[in-house]
């Protein structure tokens, strides 16, 4: 599907727009879109605290002495948004955040690390920056929400801990059925002198990441796509990026981060960034493309629709939406001033799963008329419950 018809579908499924005078790359996303955003987002942020993950939040705008201290400033600088300091001191500038793990290792550093704190788990839905020159759609946007995670780990510990991370990624992955493809990003064989870290910690690390991609019983293809400062395991979505875990043998040095092991030596940890689903604007352009709004029932944004036909069944419209929002189920009723079928017509547009309508010999019997795609039936209100709440 190409980007102008996820846009238009988009538009029509009321999830996002674009707005002339805001500008190019800065979508508006619109209540429907973010209750889709913030279910994933609650359950991602769900399941990494229950997997040892805690939570943070870091600023949006910073001084560029972090990016300087990251070593990338040159290299990224086109890519951000700064603000330039009076002073003139490049350091003092401002700068929308690019990216967020200069941050996490920055909150590393507050304190002396032992190795009995370690693997180190930190979490974040993040907003992001980006000066972007190709804009596309939804998916490649000027300002982009992750889920973003940073681990500090021993060496030793680094396949157990690309297990426990790719167990979170795809379980996140299969909770949105998508089919995904992953790859072993790792060296150019004959550029090796190009790359930052020894030769043994590359071969340790993509050894690991085959090993426990093998283990999981996850097929892989391996490029040579890994960045200079370290091997990757990236997961596409067809031919669009999803996201990724990526080592940086680099980061740790460039903030000085240590820990003391077990002979209370200081040692450098192994740092993975890695996001579970990666950014949410591109994660909600992919789910419209595979889904065209028929989304699974867990992250559709009303998933009843309660049509009275009449004025005077409006209260007993009220009670099946109490009833319903009891049993935790996202309901609305739509009393508009449009005719019975025009709002029907507008439900089945919005693919909204379950439609009620209420005419009169639903309110005469209390009973329901639920329409489910192309099907129609007489139900009891705790039968649509039930059956809701089963999916």
């Amino acid at each position: 599907m190409q980007a102008i018809d996820i846009n238009k579908l988009g538009k029509d499924l009321e999830l996002y727009t674009y707005i002339d005078y805001i500008g190019k790359g800065f979508p508006v996303i619109l209540p429907r879109g973010l209750k889709i955003i913030n279910l994933i987002r609650s359950f991602v942020e769900s399941e990494e605290e229950k997997n040892g993950y805690e939570l943070i939040r870091t600023p949006n705008v910073s001084r560029a002495e972090i990016y300087v201290i990251e070593d990338r400033y040159k290299e990224k600088k086109d890519e951000m948004f700064i603000i330039k300091s009076n002073d003139n001191e490049e350091n003092n500038s401002i700068v929308l955040r690019p990216y967020a793990y200069p941050f996490h290792c920055s909150v590393y550093k507050i304190k002396q690390r032992s190795y009995k704190n370690l693997p180190l788990k930190l979490s974040e839905t993040s907003t992001a920056y980006r000066n972007e020159r190709d804009i596309k759609g939804i998916s490649r946007t000027r300002q982009i929400t992750l889920s973003d995670a940073s681990i500090f780990i021993e060496p030793d510990n680094i396949e157990e801990e690309i297990i426990d991370s790719i167990k979170i990624q795809s379980n996140f992955i299969s909770k949105l059925g998508l089919d995904v493809k992953y790859y072993v990003s790792t060296w150019d064989e004959t550029k090796k002198e190009e790359y930052i870290g020894k030769i043994e910690e590359w071969d340790k690390v993509v050894t690991a990441m085959k090993n426990a991609l093998e283990y999981l019983k996850i097929p892989y293809e391996v490029n040579t796509e890994a960045k200079m400062y370290g091997p990757s395991i990236q997961i596409y979505y067809k031919n669009e990026y999803l996201s990724n875990m990526q080592v940086d043998f680099e980061i740790v040095h460039r903030f000085d981060l240590t820990y003391v092991d077990k002979d209370n030596e200081e040692k450098y940890p192994i740092y993975i960034h890695r996001t579970s689903v990666g950014s949410y604007e591109n994660l909600l352009s992919i789910l419209i493309e595979k889904y065209r709004g028929d989304f699974p029932l867990w992250i559709t944004p009303t998933q009843v629709i309660i049509i009275p036909e009449y004025d005077e069944y409006i209260e007993f419209a009220k009670n099946i939406e109490d009833s319903l929002l009891k049993n935790g189920i996202r309901v609305k009723i739509d009393n508009s001033e449009a005719s019975l079928q025009i709002r029907k017509n507008k439900a089945i547009d919005l693919k909204i799963p379950y439609i009620l309508t209420i005419g009169k010999n639903e309110f005469n019997n209390k009973t329901i008329n639920v329409k489910i795609k192309d099907e129609e039936k007489i139900m009891q209100i705790e039968e649509l419950t039930k059956e809701v709440l089963s999916c």
